[in-house]
């Protein structure tokens, strides 16, 4: 922290930042959203592991806490920060858990981001009676400060539904958007080798099995997908289960096809985008910036019901929107192909897409933060 913070930043808290993720991607472009206009604040936090600062595009403030990593510790911790700041701005928590720290220390009035609900996280047909008690408390905690006076804020119809389901909450919607730049916008004519495209970490819920398969599937119908044309398969991203999807397209017999490029820079990233076709995304999640981020380079896009930017997405034929189970990833996929190949979007204007900016300053203006 290179000065003392000032009574009237406006505090953006994260419990622990591990990962350059979608979450922290968004309270950027909402701290680069507030330079802009000159509203001083800055991020809080029990520890920072990544030096958030140095993949921000603008200066940045973290306080870092520290704490002994116990859950009493850490919520001690916040307590004693923001009872020292009682005339400051009501914070923003980014996400569920600094939410339920929140509650915990007593907080009340706070704004949250809810990027994501606990429903997303694990399936309850999984869970265990104890870790199922456990998780109906922990959302009892949580709710008592999102009613407390803060909004709630969410990306989709869908976290919308699940905020008021879960928490008794009336959440209001801010759709969150991707690239700034108009220049990243280009037609993209499938002429030699159709490049297909999924940038995500490589977890269950992001379904790469599904593309696997579904791909294995199409190279064995009674022409080939690859006795069409030329394909690829890039996979940007790295997580807990890409071993297991190496081995699976290796045993799909797609391991020639499908290439895992792990971590990327992001100039090495910018490169992958410009020769791809088709972004692929049949994930399910509160949103999925990444499929804005495809249709504002002029990559048309197949996405799940189950992703929230779908609310926005069903009626362009830059999108293919695929419902249900694994059953329709095939056919989604086979016509999503087919449609690129032959062009049809090339001709349709992309839909009204929301950015960065619109979202911040709707944020904003929820926090009270104007």
């Amino acid at each position: 922290m290179s000065r003392e913070i000032s009574m009237n930043s406006r505090a953006i808290v994260l419990t622990e930042i591990e990962a350059m993720g979608g979450a922290e991607r968004s309270v950027l472009a909402l701290s680069r959203w507030l330079m802009q206009h000159d509203l001083p604040h800055h991020f809080v936090t029990y520890v920072d592991h990544i030096d958030m600062a140095a993949h921000a595009d603008h200066p940045i403030e973290v306080v870092q806490f520290k704490p002994q990593m116990r859950a009493t510790k850490k919520v001690a911790a916040l307590r004693r920060y923001f009872s020292s700041r009682p005339k400051a701005p009501a914070p923003l928590m980014s996400g569920f858990q600094p939410a339920l720290h929140a509650s915990l220390a007593g907080m009340r009035g706070f704004h949250c981001l809810m990027h994501d609900t606990p429903s997303l996280f694990e399936d309850p047909n999984t869970l265990t009676a104890k870790r199922r008690l456990a998780r109906w408390i922990s959302d009892k905690i949580a709710a008592r400060g999102l009613r407390s006076g803060g909004h709630t804020i969410v990306t989709s119809e869908y976290l919308r539904d699940e905020t008021r389901r879960v928490f008794g909450v009336e959440a209001d919607i801010a759709r969150m958007g991707g690239l700034s730049d108009p220049e990243a916008f280009r037609l993209r004519p499938v002429s030699n080798t159709l490049r297909l495209l999924s940038v995500s970490r490589i977890e269950a819920n992001k379904r790469i099995d599904w593309i696997l398969r579904a791909l294995a599937a199409l190279e064995r119908d009674a022409v080939p997908l690859s006795a069409r044309l030329d394909w690829m398969l890039d996979i940007a991203g790295r997580g807990s289960q890409i071993e297991a999807m190496q081995a699976l397209a290796s045993e799909l017999g797609l391991k020639d096809r499908v290439h895992f490029w792990g971590y990327v820079s992001d100039a090495e990233l910018q490169q992958i985008y410009a020769q791809a076709h088709l972004f692929l995304m049949p994930a399910v999640q509160g949103y999925g910036i990444p499929a804005i981020e495809a249709l504002q380079r002029g990559l048309p896009v197949l996405l799940h019901r189950e992703s929230g930017v779908s609310d926005i997405l069903g009626t362009t034929p830059w999108a293919t929107v695929i419902e249900g189970g694994e059953e329709g990833m095939l056919p989604g996929l086979r016509g999503a192909i087919d449609r690129v190949v032959e062009g049809i979007q090339l001709n349709v204007p992309l839909p009204p897409l929301p950015t960065e900016d619109t979202w911040a300053e709707r944020v904003a203006t929820l926090c009270n933060w104007l």
